[in-house]
């Protein structure tokens, strides 16, 4: 019995420093992202891809193996296969892209009328995002990559400064109520203006009469 709990002991700890790895890993990205997004877009949807899928299927090898090797091997061949499928469906990733900016927009503005957000709403919130980003591509792209990429800063540095946020229950951080959640909110705003100025003015000009296309 004490042997088992040492070894799930062990393994909790593996999961929580590879956690901690990939959260730092995602301040940097974020980082990059927020600033020279429109330029790395395509390096941008195969890196989503590779987390959507290294998550997705690292969950489903720790369910069934509950072996740290397993767990990271299924992450690994699941987040290859992500990267390729998000690049191949180009589109796709530009629309998955706005709709993750109106989801973020929608988790504002319940922020700020102090109520808690509703799924339905955030739904149909990203769903119309995602489909401006279609018709509006450029804009889109640096607006969702700035605010996207801001929003991975600044939740990734508050993880390790705050200790409040649970990535396995994130929807429990924004159901409370305090001044560090409106200061977050704050910092984001800014970073991903200053993300969308930076990039619009290192953004390679484009032909109005063609769908932006970043290189």
């Amino acid at each position: 019995m004490d042997l088992q709990q040492n070894n799930l002991a062990g393994l909790q700890n593996n999961l929580a420093g590879f956690l901690n790895v990939i959260i730092g890993l995602g301040i940097l990205v974020g980082a990059v992202q927020c600033f020279f997004g429109y330029r790395i877009f395509k390096f941008i949807l195969a890196l989503t891809g590779f987390i959507i899928g290294a998550v997705l299927a690292g969950a489903v090898g720790h369910e069934f193996s509950h072996q740290v090797p397993v767990t990271l091997l299924a992450g690994f061949v699941g987040g290859f296969i992500g990267a390729v499928l998000l690049v191949a469906l180009y589109f796709i990733g530009i629309f998955l892209f706005g709709a993750f900016l109106g989801g973020i927009v929608g988790l504002a503005l319940f922020e700020a009328a102090q109520s808690n957000p509703e799924p339905a709403i955030l739904i149909i919130l990203a769903l119309i995002s995602g489909v401006v980003a279609l018709v509006l591509q450029k804009f889109m792209i640096i607006a969702s990559t700035s605010f996207g990429g801001a929003w991975n800063v600044i939740m990734g540095i508050a993880y390790f400064t705050t200790g409040a946020i649970d990535p396995m229950h994130i929807e429990k951080f924004f159901q409370q109520r305090g001044g560090h959640l409106y200061v977050m909110f704050l910092f984001w705003i800014a970073l991903g203006i200053a993300g969308m100025i930076v990039q619009y003015n290192t953004a390679p000009p484009t032909d109005n009469k063609k769908q932006a296309n970043p290189p």
